[in-house]
């Protein structure tokens, strides 16, 4: 079970590399923030791709028993930060797409999840 879960990340992941090459070119972040090129959609992938390395390094050093509930308690620190986001006067339009684009990537790899416990191969 904890070999299809991972392959499920893993595929999510290389999806969320590839979608963060599309939106930058392949070009350094650093570099396109100083020439001022960080979008909403940067952001929103760089979001996807940062939340799935950080369940990543979770699922890698956590009990494999215990990787739904890893998951949803990252989720839940996504989640949050989102509505921090959203709470501010004035919220930040990047911080919203990253925000946004980790808790999609985690939804996604939570329902990934859930379909291959009720259904396994």
């Amino acid at each position: 079970m904890t070999a299809s879960l991972m392959a499920i990340l893993d595929e999510q992941l290389a999806a969320a590399e590839q979608a963060v090459m599309a939106s930058t070119g392949g070009a350094a972040w650093c570099q396109l923030q100083r020439d001022g090129w960080v979008t909403g959609g940067v952001k929103y992938d760089e979001g996807r791709l940062a939340a799935l390395m950080a369940i990543r390094r979770r699922w890698r050093t956590g009990d494999p028993t215990a990787w739904v509930q890893l998951l949803v308690d990252e989720l839940q620190q996504w989640q949050q930060g989102l509505a921090d986001v959203q709470k501010q006067p004035k919220p930040a339009l990047p911080w919203l797409a990253y925000r946004q684009g980790g808790v999609d990537a985690l939804t996604m790899l939570y329902e990934a999840v859930q379909n291959t416990l009720i259904r396994p191969a």
